[in-house]
Formats: structure tokens, sequence, C-alpha cells
């Protein structure tokens, strides 16, 4: 049965074959040369600190450090937006075509009229496919993991949705889900097409969903309430709002995945406006003033009126938990879409 499945498969597994060989070949030959341009131009900031911009040739030497960065922004979208859709590409391509195609032209049923059992003969196919597509997105992971590594290790934050689902573990999960949820909206369709556009559309869905309302609330966030006063606000990094409410740039720890900053509140936990303390920001009272805040003058004006503002985050070392649970509960669920796939085939069987 497995030879069978792989005389079905091999096209597509040749083809894949090499597609990730060209994909690899192109993902080293790029991430050498990031690696060694980024390397060198951190090799310049490394005595006393150099990049630090305390001085107009440390300034310089960190606009350097800048430029190789942002000159890798658009091949890092790039090739974060492949790595992303490859667990979808493998759905449709192999997991949809597995049981749909040959429910779709009934060569099932030589199958099936052979000494092969039917739940022999899916479980062959779920496993000998399934095996390889959560292979080829280990692949794709390991090699954008690799390649963004010092880019991740500069910015410090690799919690952006389409970050977190291309590094590390959860590719492996998410190829699993949508291999499985492709071969069983194929058994449950009959037709190919419209199981690998079903797929799509709930593969992007999920992709929508889950850094919003799964992925925040899968470990316990850590949230921090500062005092508005003169000590703590020479620690924001700045402030945005409207005449209705106003956020300062709250400190976080390095690393952290912050998730929800409320803005300004009041002992009554309400929203406080800027316009009810004009006279604290630089311009608004009209006095003219421009230029960069004094926020020791800021945080001593508003020290009186009893304010705070809380931030809300995950803290770096809540990285790997959220990798292997987010990754668990996906195979979870394509265990649940293959046990779907054995009930709704025994249920036809009877």
């Amino acid at each position: 049965m497995i030879w069978m499945t792989w005389r079905q498969f091999r096209t597509q597994a040749l083809t894949v074959l090499a597609l990730t060989a060209a994909a690899a070949t192109g993902f080293l030959i790029s991430g050498l040369l990031l690696h060694h341009r980024l390397a060198a131009a951190l090799a310049a900031c490394a005595p006393a600190n150099a990049c630090d911009g305390s001085t107009p040739a440390a300034r310089e030497l960190g606009s350097r450090v800048a430029q190789v960065y942002d000159s890798a922004q658009p091949a890092f979208e790039l090739l974060q937006v492949l790595v992303l859709a490859v667990p979808a590409l493998l759905g449709m391509f192999w997991g949809a075509p597995l049981i749909g195609r040959e429910l779709e032209t009934g060569t099932h049923q030589l199958a099936w009229s052979q000494t092969v059992t039917r739940t022999r003969w899916l479980a062959t196919k779920l496993a000998v496919v399934g095996a390889a597509a959560i292979a080829v997105a280990a692949v794709f992971s390991w090699l954008m993991t690799w390649w963004a590594a010092p880019l991740d290790d500069l910015n410090g934050n690799r919690w952006p949705a389409t970050t977190f689902a291309t590094r590390d573990l959860v590719p492996l999960g998410y190829a699993a889900f949508t291999f499985a949820l492709a071969a069983t909206l194929g058994l449950l369709l009959r037709r190919t097409l419209p199981a690998m556009a079903v797929t799509l559309v709930v593969f992007v869905a999920v992709q929508l969903f889950v850094p919003g309302f799964v992925r925040p609330h899968l470990l316990p966030a850590t949230t921090t309430t500062y005092a508005i006063d003169q000590a703590t606000a020479t620690r924001f990094q700045g402030y945005t709002g409207t005449r209705a409410d106003y956020h300062f740039a709250l400190p976080t720890p390095r690393g952290a995945w912050l998730t929800d900053r409320p803005p300004v509140q009041n002992a009554s936990g309400q929203a406080v406006s800027m316009d009810a303390h004009a006279a604290c920001f630089p311009g608004l009272d009209g006095d003219g003033s421009t230029g960069e805040p004094d926020f020791g003058r800021i945080g001593a004006c508003l020290a009186g009126d009893n304010l705070h503002q809380s931030v809300t985050y995950h803290p770096a070392g809540q990285y790997w938990p959220l990798q292997w649970m987010e990754t668990g509960l996906l195979f979870a669920l394509a265990g649940a879409l293959a046990a779907t796939c054995f009930w709704w085939l025994r249920r036809r069987q009877q």
C-alpha cells in the first residue's frame, strides 16, 4: 500500500522536491550575503559600543547598520510570505486531491476491491503524504529562521503575526492542520477544486483569527501599571493620542510582545483627554512650544491628578512555550480532522 501511494504521489513529490531545492539555494546564497554584511557592520560597533549614537562617528556607524537592515526588509517580507504560504499550498495541492480526486474519478473502487481495507488505505495515504508535507514545512521553517536570525536579534521582536507563524515549530503545525483540513474537505465534498478553494479560505481565516484571539490567551500575560509622575515619565519614549484620550509609549522588557496599552486613566479608571491637561503638553496650550517634549516636566505637571497607565505584554521567555502550545493545538486539530475522515469512511461503509 505504501508503494502504491508513492506511485500515485511521486510526480507531486518530485516537483515539490525540485522547488524546495531551488528555494533552499536562494535562501542560502542571500542569507550568507546578509549575514556577512550585517556582521561586518556590527563588528565596527563592537569597540566601546561605538554605535550608541553618542558621537558623530558613532552615529555614522549606527547608520551603516541601519542601512544593511533596511536594505534587507523587502527580501525579508517576501520570504516570510513565501514560508507562510507553504502550508496552504501543500494542503491545496497535496491534501485536497489525496482523497477527493480518487472519489471524483472513481479510482477508489479499485483500491477498495482489493485485499486492502478502507481504513488501511486511508491511514497509509494520510501518514505518507502528511509526513512529507510536514517535512517540507520543516525545511522552509528552518531556512527562514536561519536567514532572519540576525535581523530578529537586532530588532528584538519575534512576535509579529507573520514572523511568529514562519519561525521554528509553528509552520509544522500549520502544515499538519492544513493538510488534514484539505484531505477532510476532499473526502466530504468529493471534489478537488472546491476542496482546494475552501482550504484556502479557511487557512486565511485562521491566520487572521489566531494571532489576535487565540495566541495571546494561551498563556497569562503580564500587566504593569505606571503612575504618571515626574520619576516614571522620564522613562517614557513618546506619546500619541487625540483630544479624547492619549497614550504614553511605556517601556517594556526587550523582546516582549505588547498585547494591550489602554489610554491614560484617572483614579476612577476613566480615560482622560489631553484637553483637560493642555497646560502640561507643549504646544497644546497655545504657547508656541516646539521640539522634543520634556517628559520630566510633563510628568511633574500631571502628577497631582493621580493618573496612571497600564501595559500588558508577554515576556520574551514565553516565546518557546507559546510556540509549543500553538503547534500542539494545531496538531490536535489535525488529529481531530483525520479522525473525522476515518469516521466518515466507516459510516459510508455501513
